[in-house]
């Protein structure tokens, strides 16, 4: 049976519209290859216009569509002109596995998969090729046995992705930085409608966000995370089973050697919830370190799990940690149901000083009940512990957190129904947020002093609309 895997999220606001090829469906791709179907892989991201004649032009029987509640209205267009086509239409990934019977309501999914699906949507296609027809819409996932997870390989649908292009035309300059082409066309090849982007790269980083070449790939160690934070998707035992599973590490190693053999890749994102929490942690440190030198890295890592024994495994090691501090105000800690104290936080920083370690923050705004009190406490320990890179973001209740169902329950969601992620940007440009009651003036002034503090002189690590890091 041939299979489209339609991969529909939030473009990059500034530079290209992906600056790193999700893990999602070429990790799908690579288990129905398996099982002997052929795969299709198209992402919306990447479609500059006519996503109808795009469809049309996929030729899969099936049409399994991943996406997040941010992109909910845009996977539900998807999945309409799938419907129209007459296509069976499956519905997967986090929003899915959170609301499934909104997508059976909206009449446009056949099913719907919860949770982990490369074992079960490879199980519907089977049946659904043999002819059969599953008695149920909404089909529980299980966990992935890690060890059948294969090495990945390039999928021709990112190829550009994998390796961003040496030079773009100044149309394509343009889109990539909003400049006006009659300035850019100064940045131009001599005679030619063409555009180097290294040279793009000494632009501010308000048109262009890297002043380097970034060549990235998510690499994945193993999955599962123990905490109940709040405003987590995670929590949720549907999408994220907390017992910690490890994937094979020649697994790991012989696909990051593939990328970066055929690819360059420069810069790898480890996307465990908690890397330093799997198994082979250490072992891919020293891979890193000693085979790799030259590719920085970077991962998710919680305050408790950065022991001195961790700090001294990273010393000298081109990586960068992202901490989910989210704040350092000791009651919005309990209010967030964060693991670990503020004590713990300056603690995991002190470490990172002490041993050469380059740390971003992770930090959560807006977030009800909020004080200038704590938004003073998290200033001071940005000001002491002076992390490499503060990464302030603009709280959304999620469906499927506690947090959602907390504010809904209350009556402070502005529009229940409406799961787009908010940006400072956009809160500057409306003049509110996702939420009532929440001074979000105040939220602006502090997202541009924590801002301010970034050492990168880059915006690929911080909330300006660039994402070339883990999500926090």
């Amino acid at each position: 049976m041939k299979v489209t895997l339609v991969f529909v999220a939030e473009a990059e606001r500034v530079g290209f519209p992906v600056w790193t090829a999700p893990l999602t469906t070429p990790l799908l791709a690579t288990c129905l290859l398996r099982a002997g179907h052929e795969v299709e892989l198209l992402d919306t991201r990447l479609i500059d216009e006519g996503l109808a004649d795009v469809l049309a032009s996929t030729s899969g029987d099936l049409v399994a569509i991943s996406f997040m509640s941010h992109s909910r209205d845009e996977a539900f267009h998807v999945a309409e002109l799938c419907r129209a086509a007459e296509r069976i239409t499956v519905g997967g990934g986090a929003h899915p596995t959170v609301r499934p019977q909104e997508l059976l309501d909206s009449g446009l999914f056949d099913y719907v998969v919860r949770g982990e699906g490369e074992r079960t949507l490879i199980a519907l296609v089977d049946e659904l090729a043999r002819g059969g027809r599953p008695a149920q819409q909404v089909l529980d996932g299980e966990p992935f046995d890690l060890g059948d997870y294969s090495p990945l390989t390039g999928f021709d649908a990112y190829a550009e992705v994998y390796r961003p292009p040496t030079a773009v035309s100044v149309a394509k300059a343009k889109s990539l930085t909003g400049m006006r082409p009659e300035t850019l066309r100064e940045y131009a090849r001599p005679g030619e409608d063409a555009v180097d982007v290294s040279s793009l790269h000494t632009l501010s980083p308000q048109d262009f966000p890297a002043s380097r070449d970034f060549r990235s790939i998510y690499l994945e160690l193993g999955r599962g995370c123990p905490f109940t934070c709040l405003y987590c998707t995670i929590q949720n035992d549907w999408f994220a089973p907390k017992r910690a599973r490890a994937r094979p590490f020649d697994s790991v190693e012989r696909e990051l050697r593939y990328f970066v053999e055929n690819y360059g890749t420069n810069y790898v994102i480890l996307v465990d919830s908690i890397a330093p929490a799997a198994a082979e942690f250490g072992r891919f440190v020293e891979l890193m370190k000693t085979d790799f030198p030259d590719v920085e890295f970077s991962f998710n890592a919680t305050a408790t799990h950065f022991t001195p024994a961790v700090a001294k495994a990273l010393e000298g090691a081109n990586c960068l940690v992202w901490f989910g501090f989210e704040t350092a105000s000791k009651t919005m800690l309990r209010v967030l149901r964060k693991p670990g104290s503020v004590r713990t936080q300056y603690r995991a920083a002190q470490l990172c000083n002490e041993h050469g370690i380059r740390f971003g923050a992770n930090l959560l705004l807006g977030v009800p009940g909020e004080t200038t009190e704590d938004y003073e406490a998290t200033m001071d320990f940005l000001g002491t512990t002076r992390p490499y890179s503060p990464n302030p973001n603009v709280l959304t209740p999620l469906p499927g957190t506690d947090m959602y169902d907390r504010c809904l329950a209350q009556g402070l969601l502005r529009d229940p129904h409406n799961y787009r992620s908010w940006s400072a940007e956009e809160v500057r440009a409306t003049g509110h947020g996702p939420l009532v009651g929440v001074d979000y003036e105040r939220v602006l002034a502090y997202h541009s002093t924590m801002l301010a503090l970034d050492r990168t002189g880059e915006t690929v690590h911080v909330d300006r609309g660039c994402h070339l890091k883990p999500h926090g």
